[in-house]
């Protein structure tokens, strides 16, 4: 990262939604299990994981200077950014078409969390000019 301590809005929209995501796991999600909760672990558990890697990631990048191996396995950190909020993305919808029960402020938390990620991480993307998915 250069020395911009300033977050661009990609950057804001994901550490803000991984925020979010981390602290809506632990409220009610389906019923009055949160994502962490019996047989919602680990499918629902996976949306606050990606949010919460991801934000770290951009915390720690751009805060904290640290530097973090590029390449991983080949891929860049955009790349990464962009499978799992993309991931997040989809899965967010799938939970909105899935029959639960009563969805709780959990719920709807982690699905909008999940959608600003696939934003986030798209838009992360065109900022840094990564060529990324095209």
């Amino acid at each position: 990262m250069e020395g911009n301590k300033s977050p661009t809005p990609a950057e804001l929209t994901i550490l803000a939604a991984g925020a979010v995501m981390f602290v809506a796991s632990f409220f009610d999600f389906a019923g009055s299990t949160s994502a962490w909760g019996k047989y919602l672990f680990p499918l629902a558990t996976l949306l606050p994981v990606y949010g919460t890697l991801m934000a770290l990631h951009i915390a720690l990048t751009k805060y904290w200077n640290v530097r973090l191996p590029s390449p991983v396995l080949g891929y860049t950190w955009e790349q990464l950014h962009v499978v799992f909020g993309v991931l997040a993305g989809f899965m967010a919808i799938g939970w909105l078409v899935a029959d639960i029960g009563h969805r709780g402020i959990g719920y709807w938390l982690e699905v909008l969390g999940g959608i600003a990620l696939a934003s986030g991480a798209l838009t992360l993307r065109r900022e840094r000019h990564t060529g990324t998915l095209g």
